[in-house]
């Protein structure tokens, strides 16, 4: 490390640190004549929930706290020393410091909030996703039967459960279809959902009066994950369709509903 000027690390996270998945959850600034650091830790744990689920946010600060007053015990025990590969190498938890890197400027508290901005609270521009139904929508519109469909049924509902199964559009052909869209394109939320629709589809079927016909997106998951999903569907007497097979409910709507 220099002795003039300023230097730089950047503080991540990880519950993980084997998987070498890391959030930025705060900077270092080094001042080399000084022999001061200068820290800058975030107090919103946003990311880390993004990236890791759940996490304790009044835990992290106190443990962030921590660990950055360990870094300047350290470095300053050794005269500044110490690499970052050694500090990392000593310590196996959940934080760990970049290498540490020349930066100009002249001002460390100045550089250390800039440094923030760019490399931590760095905001993540949000795309805006149409909705599955919005989709299914346009797809039955261009397919012609929307004239053939209800247009948000009345829910049914499911007395030993105690809930209401809602759906987008409804049709009568001999039993009533509610057909609802729904997201299957993130592996463990999709699960999720995909429980929740059997057992709905298997509630319904066993009222002998409906069935659930469900339109998924599955974004890039594989056809075997999609295949899978429609088994469990048929054996809950319940229908599977993904966005791209909207024709051929759109057929069969057009040749048995009544």
């Amino acid at each position: 490390m220099s002795n003039i000027g300023l230097s730089y690390s950047i503080v991540q996270f990880s519950p993980r640190p084997e998987r070498f998945e890391f959030v930025n959850v705060g900077v270092l600034v080094f001042e080399g004549q000084q022999r001061r650091i200068v820290s800058k830790l975030s107090s919103d744990f946003g990311r880390v929930r993004k990236f890791f689920g759940d996490a304790n946010q009044s835990f992290l600060k106190v443990a962030l706290e921590d660990f950055s007053d360990r870094v300047e015990y350290e470095f300053g025990r050794r005269e500044f020393s110490i690499s970052s590969e050694e500090f990392n190498s000593k310590r196996a938890g959940m934080f760990q410091i970049t290498p540490v890197l020349p930066i100009s400027g002249k001002n460390a508290s100045e550089v250390a909030a800039n440094l923030f901005s760019d490399l931590v609270e760095a905001k993540v521009k949000h795309v805006r996703v149409e909705r599955v139904s919005t989709r299914l929508t346009t797809a039955f519109k261009d397919a012609g039967v929307l004239s053939l469909l209800e247009r948000r049924p009345k829910a049914v509902r499911i007395e030993k459960w105690g809930v209401s199964v809602k759906a987008d559009y409804g049709y009568q052909n001999g039993v009533f279809n509610l057909i609802d869209a729904a997201r299957f394109d993130e592996s463990e939320r999709g699960l999720a959902e995909a429980g929740k629709r059997v057992l709905e589809g298997r509630a319904l079927a066993e009222t002998l009066e409906h069935r659930l016909v469900v339109v998924g997106d599955f974004g890039d998951q594989s056809n075997s994950f999609v295949d899978s999903l429609r088994d469990e569907f048929v054996k809950a007497r319940a229908k599977l369709f993904t966005l791209d097979e909207v024709d051929i409910l759109a057929a069969e709507i057009r040749r048995t509903a009544h």
